[in-house]
């Protein structure tokens, strides 16, 4: 049973949240965070600096092949850099990202052979890889030169907000929403300034002269995520981008448009990805509790994450996330909270349709210039074997005065575009071989699919997963199914950081080289592990690799022998529920020996106990839209 310790006694406390007090909310370095990253007879850091230097954006990490291979932990880091919104990236912004990558990120974990990348993320970020410790604080240092900063991109904090970044251009000015958001989120910097030598000139170091969201001495219990929806005009009807997919984080924003114009903004809460194998838990999107107006947003948005800080659980970290609190507490329960934290009384639930999602890709008319959607493989960044992409982003800002922003399905769009530039770049695209891969198109398959970092750098991950992925749709497309209308997730673990339980079909990492399916996902509804609750076992939980593309080839044929059930494969493979989907794999001759029981019961539980919930949170949903 799920038993967080709600509101927990400081004398619970986990051993994170004791080392979290020792920097009094990040204003105290009685740990020595400064002398420990520049301490070069070490690779690695002590455990409580490497909890803390999260919340500066650093993962310490250690090449995961190397250690299969020699036991020995080579140590590297990773160094995530917050944009909120994805952008806007100026084109001599990008110059010293770029820089950066090839100073300090050389790697031939990507190609066989060194080289240096950028990784953008699903959060809108971009990650430096393969960072060596002597190498770290000139890396950090070298992207304030850029007025940005790594504060805020990991650790136990409100994460970068992610927006949809192309709303503006339609009048509704989402990115710069999050900006707001992210700027009032943002961790104090006084530390981090003097951690890392950062000329404080240009990035506002003086929080707490301004308004601000007061952290306490241990921060929040758990990372804290928060998205905002797009608007966009289709067919000249204003309607709903839900490229971010919003629900999939803590708390989701809406706008609410009537008459052409933001009305007030819908809130959504407790949705989150990550699982726990040795206990039960479950992933979730969040649920609507109501409208606010714009002047109420910020407030709101504060009290909810008040009420996290104050009531979340500081004992297990597995139960930490806000995802706990709202399904175990409650809908109305977190109404009153909010009022009695703000004085806010949240308004009517809407019935607002999230199924629209753009990938923004190729050409896209903004305003009275044009934008380009540049399709990033699993966001990885670099020269291989889908065209010369990062030397082609290069050679675009060393010679237009371009903006760019990072999409949450971890593609680059360049906007500022003239109209008769497109010709141009259109020659550009072809002579640095982009769309193509080993001499075809990309295929629709690859376009719509995702991946997260996995191995070799992720410490947290049992496998690969952006590596694995397009060898995975490679096989896909040898075997007919290259322009199918579904699309895959894979993520290296049970965080599942891609998201791809949004998909029809997701496998997330269960071990080296195995993985677990999901299915039944799509933009606004979340994929499930193939669990018989009658016979208390679940299906297909440690697939080997190499037969991953047989599961999926089976999947897409049941799809498509049903496809008239719905709309996508998502929704095909919901209404046929898992048991017809077991009968028809155990028949399958491709994969009936892969359909042995797995008796799970932490994750039989955890879903068990997510759909009772589950029912009594959407009582409380349904009694609210009818007011």
């Amino acid at each position: 049973m799920i038993k967080p310790a709600f509101k927990t006694d400081p004398k619970d406390y986990s051993e994170e949240e004791k080392a979290k007090l020792l920097t009094k909310g990040l204003r105290d370095d009685s740990i020595g965070i400064y002398r420990s990253v520049r301490d070069l007879t070490r690779d690695d850091l002590e455990k409580e600096v490497s909890l803390i230097a999260k919340s500066f954006g650093i993962y310490l990490e250690f090449n995961r092949e190397k250690m299969k291979s020699n036991g020995i932990k080579d140590w590297i880091y990773m160094i995530r850099v917050t944009i909120p919104g994805g952008g806007p990236i100026s084109s001599e912004q990008w110059r010293i990202f770029d820089e950066i990558s090839n100073k300090y990120t050389i790697s031939n974990s990507y190609t066989g052979y060194p080289q240096p990348s950028l990784k953008l993320t699903t959060r809108q970020d971009i990650q430096f890889h393969h960072v060596k410790k002597k190498d770290l604080v000139k890396a950090i240092k070298d992207i304030a030169e850029a007025k940005f900063l790594t504060l805020n991109g990991c650790g136990d904090n409100v994460r970068n907000t992610i927006s949809c970044p192309i709303s503006v251009y339609y009048g509704f000015d989402t990115n710069n929403i999050a900006i707001k958001i992210a700027k009032y989120f943002r961790l104090p910097s006084q530390l981090y300034v003097q951690v890392f030598e950062i000329d404080p000139d240009g990035i506002d170091s003086n929080l707490e002269n301004r308004e601000s969201f007061q952290y306490t001495n241990n921060l929040l219990p758990r990372k804290f995520k928060i998205a905002i929806a797009g608007i966009i005009k289709i067919d000249n009807k204003y309607v709903v981008d839900n490229c971010v997919e919003v629900r999939t984080n803590d708390i989701g924003i809406v706008p609410v448009v009537e008459e052409d114009k933001i009305r007030g903004y819908q809130i959504y809460v407790g949705g989150g990805m990550g699982e726990h194998n040795s206990y039960p838990t479950f992933s979730t999107l969040a649920l609507p509790i109501g409208t606010v107006n714009e002047e109420e947003l910020i407030g709101t948005l504060d009290a909810i994450v008040r009420i996290q800080q104050e009531w979340g659980d500081r004992k297990n970290r597995h139960w930490a996330r806000f995802k706990y609190l709202v399904y175990k507490l409650g809908i109305v329960w977190i109404r009153e909270k909010i009022k009695e934290y703000s004085g806010i009384i949240v308004g009517e639930v809407k019935n607002i349709d999230l199924n629209h999602k753009e990938m923004h890709l190729g050409w896209l008319k903004l305003g009275d210039k044009w934008g380009y959607g540049v399709f990033v493989e699993n966001g990885r960044l670099i020269d291989g074997r889908n065209g010369k992409i990062k030397s082609m982003i290069r050679y675009i800002v060393d010679n237009f005065d371009v903006k760019l922003f990072i999409t949450a399905n971890q593609h680059l769009i360049i906007t500022q575009i003239e109209d008769g530039q497109r010709k141009e770049f259109e020659k550009i695209f072809k002579e640095f071989d982009y769309g193509i891969r080993d001499g075809k198109p990309y295929s629709k398959l690859r376009i719509n699919s995702i991946a997260c970092v996995g191995f070799p750098t992720c410490k947290l991950s049992f496998t690969d997963s952006e590596r694995f992925l397009p060898s995975l749709i490679d096989e896909l497309e040898k075997r007919g199914f290259h322009n199918v209308s579904a699309s895959i997730g894979v993520s290296g673990c049970i965080a599942q950081c891609s998201r791809p339980a949004t998909k029809p079909i997701s496998w997330i990492g269960s071990g080296y080289e195995m993985y677990m399916l999901k299915l039944g996902g799509s933009t606004d509804n979340l994929g499930e592990p193939l669990i018989d609750f009658e016979e208390n076992v679940v299906y297909l939980y440690q697939v080997p690799a190499k037969r991953l593309a047989d599961v999926t080839e089976a999947l897409f044929q049941l799809y498509e022998e049903n496809r008239d059930l719905g709309k996508d494969a998502g929704e095909v493979f919901r209404k046929l529920g898992n048991r017809k989907i077991i009968e028809y794999l155990k028949s399958h001759e491709k994969v009936r020996d892969l359909m042995k029981p797995h008796k799970f019961d932490t994750k039989i539980e955890g879903y068990r106990e997510y759909h009772e919930l589950l029912k009594r949170r959407l009582n409380e949903v349904n009694k609210l839209e009818q007011g």
